[in-house]
């Protein structure tokens, strides 16, 4: 008996993965067939002509570049009003590109061959050693291409179609020779509002083009996905015949199987179990979401497509065995679903539908646990007052909708009375709660504001608990507050100094990233686009380090570690750690300081930071060729140094802008720091008791620091 019950259902699995592996296998029967339904002319036509107003351009180009090397793209372009502006120049630039990612493409096509001429020089170009132009006298080339045209652009640029395959007919608006600039126009706009300037974009002129598309098509390639891309209608109705047979083996395999061999299959008893809602539910999502994707598994899979969607896990290379798998795996659980819906059909039939509601449905259920339900209502607590509350509106409103029943014809008469009367009870219940709960607001919008002395003494009905522990709550809410404050501080400022320097390098890279995304750029594109992405990938990275920087010394969340340290030893060293930068521009230092030792209490990192800072500032932007001085001058309390360079740019700002937070001398941001040097030397000189301040003097620029003793 037991040995049965377990071929049995082994039987059930075999037959589960045979339908499974069948339907799979239907698939190249499936699609030819709907193949056969679909192909046409008119779908060649759809596709092709789009890609023919791409190519006019771009073939006409390589043309002319071959009679003249220095004919530009421009030749193609017609501006009316300013030609000089950004969006202008940024037009003739984006029309170059695609022209010329358009001659890429087109000598990687397989599927659409041409051969052109330039009717003025005579000079021919082809992607194919076919000559297409007599391609209507040629029945050898006829039966080679199925589909075929010959366009031809005059000396004034207008297009006429001179021959086709059968005689399609092109409609006009397919004629557009450029599809990126609709309408052969676009307009630039001033901040008014106002046309500032306008792009015509010509035809090409003297142009004859002969398109033609190959009876056999590559496998996979674009023009093929899309003539073999029929509707999931299609899919659907071919397919019908092979899932019926499959359902059909499926179920009669579950009738046929003895019930005691089916109740004691585990999965099968556990789905008996299941409330019918909520397995009606889950069966239906599940098979329909299946049936639904049925027609992309078809496509994907005969069309070799589930390697694009395995790569997104990084396992292409194991395409060819997870495909079957992944569709096999699909189809079963598909009939999987079926066979529960068999399952169920019996186990109601054998059960009874009476027993079954009882103890299947949660109608049933309710029926069975009306007692339980009973009990709690007996156990109702009615001395706690929303209890009560809840209680008596809802007897009341029983009572009273009972009542307006027994009177058929004026119920609704009575109804409107009853609904104005609660209206009137309800309203002046809430307007109750709404004062009291106004009273409570009130209270803590002052502690919210910072009036820690508020306290409630009225009667605030339901919410009185809350009165009751009003107090603890103000304590300590006042004490979370002075801990938020300082937290705040710090975000705040991050917060309020992000601005154009942070944008920049961000949008850069996001923009350099899309470009990254077309397949078709050159190695030389590839390695450029990654070196200007490291580099605004740095000075984003510096950017935010220094701004975390200054917020920390802002908002005094920075640890100091104090020592003795030789102001004159350190700035020596900050010199020699910049002498590179220095160098570049010829900048030649001179110091005033005595070779003894200034000692003052002090934290070496951030004072050494300073001097870095300060010496950077100078290597970008000083005058080249000129010289540096930097003065040491011991008082009795303090020391004082002076930094003194001559600015390559005009200084167009005042002393105390230069050092606030992202304030840069050069105010074209041509250089590549962050202007946040000077603030970081002002917060970490101020956090050490210290003074800086910057005096401006023509060109000379001057950076004082005090230190005390």
């Amino acid at each position: 008996m037991k040995k049965k019950k377990y071929i049995v259902h082994v039987i059930m699995i075999l037959i589960l993965f045979a339908t499974s592996i069948g339907t799979y296998m239907c698939y190249p029967m499936i699609q030819e067939a709907i193949n056969k339904d679909n192909r046409d002319a008119n779908t060649i036509t759809s596709y092709v002509v789009d890609l023919i107003s791409e190519y006019n351009y771009p073939i006409d180009y390589q043309l002319k570049t071959q009679k003249n090397k220095d004919f530009n793209t421009s030749e193609y372009l017609q501006i009316i009003g300013k030609d000089n502006t950004q969006d202008v120049m940024d037009a003739k630039e984006n029309f170059q590109y695609q022209i010329k990612q358009s001659i890429r493409q087109l000598e990687k096509q397989t599927d659409l061959y041409y051969q052109a001429v330039d009717n003025e020089s005579q000079i021919h170009s082809a992607n194919t050693n076919d000559d297409l132009s007599s391609i209507m006298s040629n029945k050898e080339l006829q039966e080679k291409y199925q589909w075929y045209i010959q366009i031809q652009f005059d000396k004034d640029g207008s297009l006429f179609v001179n021959f086709t395959k059968d005689g399609i007919e092109i409609p006009y608006e397919k004629r557009l020779n450029y599809q990126s600039h609709s309408g052969n126009e676009e307009n630039f706009y001033s901040d008014d509002n106002e046309i500032i300037s306008t792009i015509k974009y010509n035809n090409p002129k003297n142009l004859t083009i002969t398109y033609a598309v190959p009876k056999t098509l590559q496998s996979g390639s674009q023009l093929s996905l899309y003539i073999n891309n029929p509707g999931n209608t299609d899919y659907f109705r071919f397919s019908l015949p092979y899932l019926l047979t499959c359902l059909f083996i499926v179920m009669c395999m579950i009738f046929i199987i003895p019930m005691h061999y089916l109740n004691e299959n585990k999965f099968l008893q556990f789905i008996s179990r299941i409330k019918f809602i909520i397995l009606a539910f889950i069966w239906c999502t599940v098979t329909s979401t299946l049936y639904i994707i049925s027609p992309y598994l078809v496509i994907a899979t005969t069309q070799n497509l589930m390697g694009e969607f395995f790569s997104r896990f990084g396992i292409q290379n194991l395409s060819d065995i997870l495909t079957p798998i992944f569709n096999i795996g699909l189809w079963f659980i598909f009939y999987l679903m079926f066979m529960i819906l068999a399952y169920m059909i019996k186990y109601l039939y054998c059960k009874g539908f009476k027993r079954y509601f009882m103890e299947n449905t949660c109608t049933g259920w309710l029926i069975k646990n009306s007692k339980k339900i009973i009990d709690k209502v007996i156990d109702f607590d009615l001395s706690d007052e929303v209890n009560k509350s809840v209680l008596k509106i809802v007897l009341f409103n029983f009572i009273i909708i009972t009542g307006i029943s027994i009177f058929f014809v004026f119920g609704i008469f009575f109804a409107c009375i009853y609904s104005v009367i609660i209206f009137v009870i309800l309203q002046k219940k809430f307007n109750q709660i709404k004062e009291q709960y106004q009273v409570l607001l009130n209270a803590t919008q002052q502690l919210s504001n910072g009036n820690f002395n508020v306290e409630i003494n009225e009667d605030v009905g339901i919410f009185n608990p809350l009165k009751d522990e009003f107090s603890h709550i103000r304590d300590g809410f006042e004490k979370a507050v002075q801990e938020e404050v300082k937290s705040q501080k710090t975000k705040t400022e991050l917060i309020s100094n992000v601005s154009h320097d942070l944008k920049t390098p961000l949008t850069s890279i996001i923009t350099y990233v899309d470009l990254l995304k077309n397949p078709h750029l050159t190695d030389d594109d590839h390695e450029h686009y990654l070196q200007i992405l490291e580099r605004n990938s740095l000075r984003l990275k510096n950017l935010i380090e220094d701004l975390f920087e200054v917020s920390k010394a802002n908002s005094g969340d920075i640890r100091l570690d104090y020592v003795d340290v030789d102001i004159v030893a350190l700035i020596k060293q900050a010199q020699l750690e910049c002498e590179d930068k220095l160098s570049e521009k010829n900048l030649d230092l001179r110091t005033t300081f005595t070779e003894e030792k200034m000692i003052c209490h002090l934290d070496s990192s951030k004072t050494y930071r300073i001097f870095e800072n300060l010496f950077i500032n100078i290597s970008k932007y000083a005058l080249e060729h000129t010289r540096v001085y930097i003065d040491v001058i011991e008082n009795d309390d303090s020391v004082t140094i002076i930094f003194k360079n001559i600015s390559a740019e005009e200084m167009r700002f005042n002393e105390n802008e230069i050092v606030e937070r992202f304030v840069q001398g050069d105010q074209s941001r041509n250089t590549s720091g962050s202007g946040l040097g000077l603030a970081i030397v002002k917060s970490f000189t101020e956090l050490q008791g210290g003074r800086f301040t910057v005096e401006l003097d023509g060109d000379l620029f001057k950076s004082i620091i005090t230190f005390y003793k």
